[in-house]
């Protein structure tokens, strides 16, 4: 972690007692040292160890301790070891050359560290910035709800750097702070004022920033550049603040800022692409439903004009025509209204007035059959039951009622002698109540997902708008789908039916 090793670093460096304490037990020991080796190696091999002390110190030490190692070096070897011994008087030119080429050494030697030590620092920091901005990018193309992805960008914040993140916003009418992601929710508390402060002016708040240092937290607003009180602003704990530099917390700050809000900008736009597509398809849906409801009326206002004005010229043969006419198109009339209130129920109704239970699929099938039973004109139909002791979990209601509609809708597409089929199987992991006429089929661009909402796939007969889109409110309220295929097997044959999400009944 960043601030385990910048503290580390720094708790090297303190307290200053210790760090005295061990260089001037180095310096015993390496006198010490000297005077043993002294007859061996002479004043060459004592200037070299007390060389060693001072890199020693250069590398774990400030500048202004290698420094006051190199000269104690040099007045210990000077003192000790440079003839005349115990005096710091210097006999001979030689004795001069080679201290003050030790003394030169060691300094230059300590320069040179610490400027290595300074790049490596640089070096680790900009790779923990890189590394760390890396992390954040990949967590923003990985994830796709953008609260996810700061809520997990304030983690990693918090495990790098050891403090307590947040990303708040303002809200537009109270003004008050709301959290959109935190390491830990409700740690973090900036007061309202700072945060408009720094969104309003886009200026960063708290330590070393030059405005309201004395803040706990430091405050970068999201929209530094182009200031906007709709973007939130980073938020972080104070604490280890002589640990983390302002550069990186605004280097953080700009990268979560350029991908919130590149992924605010993907929302909208998807968001402005969906409501044009929905209303395009509204418009169409509308003048789908506009034509159906129309042509039924003007027929019915033709023939029954033409029974008012003509009624002595008709004979009772083409009275009684134009009557079943009307009578026919009334029916038309008065399915396609009760379908489009249902249409308006099911956008209206709130989830919790389904009601889901468990639903024997023989029993729905038998609901909707006693209905045609009761009509005098009765569709001929055949039940195929390929998963008997399978049940559906769902609303008996609303299922009836979809099934309703793809018999009606396979009544008036069926061209066959042969009666329409009522299916009922289980396919992998979804349920299937389905209907299979030998009708006209469907475009092969045709798409389930908007069924109902486009005029490109009549089939020969009017009103299969209302009916599809129907049952796919139905299977929307289900979370199912709805089939669509055809020319199944060699028969010109259609199937429409409806998968409901397999459950196993408690």
């Amino acid at each position: 972690m960043y601030i385990d090793r910048m503290t580390n670093r720094k708790s090297s460096k303190s307290p200053i007692l210790l760090e005295a304490m061990s260089i001037f037990l180095g310096m015993i020991a390496i006198t010490a040292l000297s005077h043993v080796v002294d007859e061996y190696l002479g004043l060459a091999g004592v200037s070299f160890l007390y060389l060693i002390l001072v890199i020693w110190v250069s590398y774990k030490s400030q500048l202004v301790a290698s420094i006051f190692v190199a000269i104690g070096s040099f007045l210990l070897i000077n003192f000790f070891y440079v003839e005349p011994r115990y005096t710091f008087v210097i006999g001979s030119i030689e004795s001069w050359s080679a201290l003050l080429g030790f003394l030169l050494v060691s300094i230059a030697i300590t320069s040179l560290v610490h400027q290595l030590r300074r790049q490596k620092d640089i070096a680790e920091k900009e790779t923990f910035k890189a590394n760390l901005l890396r992390s954040i990018i990949e967590i923003f193309s990985v994830e796709a709800d953008s609260v996810v992805s700061l809520k997990k960008s304030c983690l990693l914040l918090k495990s790098e750097l050891g403090c307590d993140v947040a990303i708040l916003k303002l809200d537009p009418t109270t003004k008050e702070s709301i959290e959109l992601a935190s390491s830990k929710s409700g740690e973090v508390k900036l007061d309202s004022w700072y945060l408009s402060h720094a969104i309003e002016y886009g200026a960063m708040l708290g330590p070393h920033t030059g405005t309201l240092e004395s803040l706990d937290y430091w405050c970068i607003p999201f929209g530094r550049y182009y200031k906007s009180h709709e973007l939130p602003a980073l938020v972080i704990e104070r604490a280890h603040e002589e640990n983390i530099e302002v550069s990186l917390i605004r280097a953080i700050a700009d990268q979560l800022s350029v991908h919130y809000q590149k992924r605010m900008a993907e929302i909208k736009a998807k968001d402005a692409g969906e409501l044009a597509h929905r209303e395009s398809i509204q418009n169409a849906f509308l003048s789908s439903i506009s034509h159906d409801m129309r042509t039924p009326l003007t027929t019915i206002i033709g023939a029954s004009s033409s029974l008012l004005k003509q009624s002595d010229q008709l004979g009772a043969a083409e009275s009684k025509k134009l009557l079943e006419l009307i009578h026919s198109e009334s029916v038309y009339l008065n399915d396609s209204t009760e379908n489009i209130l249902s249409l308006v129920k099911l956008g209206m109704s709130d989830s919790n007035q389904v009601r889901m239970d468990w639903q024997s699929p023989e029993e729905i099938i038998g609901a909707v059959i006693s209905r045609y039973n009761n009509r005098e004109v009765k569709p001929s139909l055949a039940l195929v039951m390929e998963a008997k002791d399978e049940l559906i979990y769902g609303d008996q209601a609303l299922i009836v009622l979809a099934l309703t509609n793809l018999i009606e809708n396979a009544v008036k597409a069926h061209l066959g002698r042969k009666p329409i089929q009522i299916l009922v199987d289980r396919v992998d992991d979804e349920i299937r109540i389905g209907v299979i006429d030998e009708g006209a089929g469907f475009p092969k661009d045709f798409d389930e997902g908007l069924a109902g909402q486009q005029q490109s796939y009549q089939r020969t007969k009017k009103g299969f708008g209302l009916g599809l889109s129907i049952v796919r409110a139905v299977m929307d309220r289900h979370k199912g789908r709805l089939i669509v295929e055809s020319s199944l097997g060699s028969d010109e044959k259609t199937y429409v039916g409806m998968a409901f999400p397999y459950k196993a009944s408690s």
